[in-house]
């Protein structure tokens, strides 16, 4: 593991070192899914978007892209600027700092408030929403309060919190957590990052094989470059380049308390609109466990002792996922299609990635090409053949592919399938419609299958004064609920939230 790291080490410093060291852009930011709007009407072709979250000196260089090319190409719709503003008007500072937009350069700033936010859920039965950072909720009324700070110090450091009071009306205990918070350093072209955050590999928009925010955020080492460079020699050709390493800590209450995960993740992008991704996650160590050597290490990594007696038996996971967007012209019924698929595999067998999951992924892109409306359908299975629940399990690592309970890859867990729906569209420049359905079986090679349908729709505004805000409602209808046979469940969840932008 440790020379794989020397590599990326080597390689990254062979490059001019970055402008300037930025706090991240958290994965549920509305920002992503502007950017991808922006995408999708082929107003970037620099976006690497399967490696998140961005920082937000990487998302203002996608910003800047974005702005040169709208204006060359002459775009007048009037909701494609409309986001494009929206976006700038977040990122001007780091536009500013990148030279984009003219102002003044601040090496140095504290903003101790930023983006306050109340939450509030309501449930008829205790919730499992999934990609929400591990978030759990109470039947019943559920309220969080929150907001972050930022800092940065010159062009070496910076710092991200972010508090957030918890409580509901079925525990009146209330508490405040941490829900991220980390420091980043930069090393030459490389950002080391210490602290709590989430991690998002993969073109999924609903899940994610391998990582996704899912679960609670990691306190973790991550080392990363954040701006996508080209590698030198013959590697030119695999195009603009991004990789990210990282090792945590697991809880304490599983099966081997406090075992190791790391993590480690290639990125290219050889064509302006095909990216690639290989990924991988290894399970390793813990309470009770043998000591390990520098050899040992190395070891893991080639998985040569997978599954087999002894003190290097760990939990492989590895993957590779890819995107191509296909632009049309005018006189199609939409500016673009984007097809995507993420493909990882569960265990080892003579060396090779055996077991798989696959998810399959089709974004339909500003269809009749007013800017108003996409439309994305997604399909994930993990079901192996005459190997029931193996995905994310493990014979030795028995709490299986989990950090505080939860799936850290796909929320359908394992031997299951997920079929997902949405239907995205501007009701005008600063109302955003969300309509979807989402199909999830589980324990498919055994009878009964638990199938759970949810049918959801959201309203977002981005209304005047900076202030923003969220109302939505999800049904959920569980046939075979907990492996009954004939045993259904429903719930209704109604959510709001409310923001302020500084």
């Amino acid at each position: 593991m440790r020379k794989i790291v020397d590599i990326i080490f080597v390689l990254a410093l062979a490059f001019p070192c970055a402008a300037s060291v930025s706090t991240n852009v958290p994965l549920d930011h509305w920002s992503y899914d502007a950017i991808d709007k922006i995408v999708g009407r082929n107003l970037t072709d620099g976006a690497m978007m399967t490696t998140r979250p961005f920082s937000r000196l990487e998302m203002a260089r996608l910003i800047a892209e974005a702005m040169e090319k709208a204006h060359r190409l002459n775009e007048k719709n009037e909701i494609i600027l409309a986001v494009l503003d929206r976006l700038i008007k977040e990122f001007k500072p780091e536009l500013i700092t990148i030279g984009a937009l003219d102002g003044d350069i601040f090496e140095s700033f504290v903003k101790p408030l930023e983006d306050p936010y109340f939450k509030y859920l309501f449930a008829d039965r205790k919730p499992d929403l999934e990609n929400l950072r591990g978030d759990v909720f109470d039947e019943h009324s559920n309220y969080r309060f929150g907001f972050a700070s930022r800092m940065k110090f010159f062009d070496t450091a910076a710092f991200y919190f972010h508090p957030e009071y918890v409580d509901s009306s079925s525990n009146l205990d209330g508490d405040i957590e941490l829900i991220e918070g980390y420091g980043k350093f930069q090393l030459g072209s490389l950002e080391v990052e210490v602290g709590k955050d989430s991690l998002w590999w993969g073109p999924g928009y609903h899940g994610s094989m391998l990582m996704s925010n899912n679960t609670e955020p990691f306190k973790m080492l991550k080392i990363s470059n954040p701006n996508p460079t080209l590698l030198p020699w013959i590697f030119r050709g695999l195009g603009p380049f991004k990789a990210v390493w990282f090792l945590t800590e697991l809880e304490k209450d599983r099966t081997i308390p406090e075992a190791k995960l790391t993590g480690l993740r290639f990125n290219f992008k050889p064509y302006p609109t095909l990216e690639f991704g290989l990924s991988r996650a290894i399970m390793f160590d813990g309470q009770a466990r043998a000591d390990l050597g520098l050899r040992d290490y190395w070891d893991i990594f080639w998985a040569t002792q997978e599954n087999r007696p002894g003190k290097l038996n760990n939990n492989q996971l590895a993957g590779v996922d890819a995107s191509i967007l296909i632009p049309f012209d005018s006189t199609m019924p939409a500016k673009s299609i984007r097809l995507y698929t993420d493909l990882a595999a569960e265990d080892e067998a003579d060396g090779l990635p055996s077991n798989w999951g696959k998810l399959f992924g089709m974004q339909l892109n500003d269809i009749l090409q007013t800017g108003r409306t996409d439309f994305l359908i997604e399909y994930a299975h993990n079901r192996i053949p005459g190997k029931p629940n193996v995905f994310y399990a493990h014979s030795l690592y028995q709490s299986g592919y989990t950090y505080k309970g939860r799936i850290i890859g796909h929320h359908m867990g394992t031997d299951a399938r997920d079929l997902f729906l949405r239907l995205t569209h501007y009701l005008t420049e600063d109302l955003i419609f969300g309509l979807e359905f989402d199909r999830e079986v589980i324990n498919l090679s055994s009878t009964p299958h638990q199938t759970t349908d949810a049918l959801a729709f959201d309203l977002t505004s981005f209304g005047s004064n900076n202030w923003q805000w969220t109302v939505g409602y999800r049904y959920e209808h569980s046939k075979n609920s907990r492996f009954v046979s004939g045993e259904t469940d429903d719930n209704h969840i109604f959510y709001l939230q409310v923001a302020y932008d500084f």
